[in-house]
């Protein structure tokens, strides 16, 4: 008897461990946004190119920000990708709209088209932008590196063109503050965008 009860608990066991796992859920996933970031941008300076127009795009991402989940670094070679910590929406469509509405305020200007443009926009300032690293470490800091140009007028002579590489520290250890420095990074973009077509100037 002893026996058909030993071999009993061999079967019942694990099949009560599969069902009792089953019970068990995965974590619900978070879904965060990037967002403008206008309180840096107090005391900004009056815009010499208030009446022009400003095109944003083509806008490039580098292939792995090309996804869902959002991604962080335990090195400078390893990137991993959260499963439970994910944009909400299309990251690149994210990114775009928050460099518009930075730029916009920086600018003072509503004139802001997104690429593609219509033939017939008469296009002042169009600015188009490689985005290579935009990263982060939790607790640390946020990344972003990209290379951009600023063309001008409806010929497109190169205008400006330069390499962003910024470092926004990480207020906090979650995925909150890191999503949080990477738009005040984004920010810090638009600023060093803005100054450029400044310097221009359209009355």
């Amino acid at each position: 008897m002893s026996a058909i009860l030993s071999r009993g608990l061999r079967v019942v066991l694990p099949l009560a461990a599969i069902l009792l796992g089953g019970c068990v859920r995965s974590p619900e996933p978070k879904f965060y946004t990037l967002t403008p970031v206008q309180d840096q941008f107090i005391g900004r300076r009056s815009n010499p190119a208030q009446n022009a127009v400003i095109g944003i795009g083509p806008v490039k991402l580098a292939d792995y920000l090309d996804k869902s989940q959002i991604v962080t670094r335990t090195s400078d070679a390893q990137l991993v990708k959260s499963e439970f910590n994910r944009w909400a929406g299309s990251f690149k469509d994210n990114f775009i709209n928050v460099l518009a509405d930075d730029l916009g305020f920086l600018l003072s200007d509503q004139q802001i088209y997104l690429y593609p443009f219509r033939p017939s926009m008469p296009i002042d300032y169009q600015i188009t932008v490689d985005v290579i690293r935009y990263d982060g470490r939790l607790g640390d800091a946020a990344y972003l590196e990209a290379r951009w140009s600023i063309l001008q007028g409806q010929e497109k002579k190169l205008f400006k063109m330069n390499r962003s590489s910024i470092r926004e520290p990480v207020t906090g250890p979650d995925y909150g503050d890191l999503v949080a420095a990477q738009s005040r990074a984004v920010a810090k973009l638009s600023r060093e965008i803005a100054a450029a077509i400044q310097q221009g100037g359209k009355s």
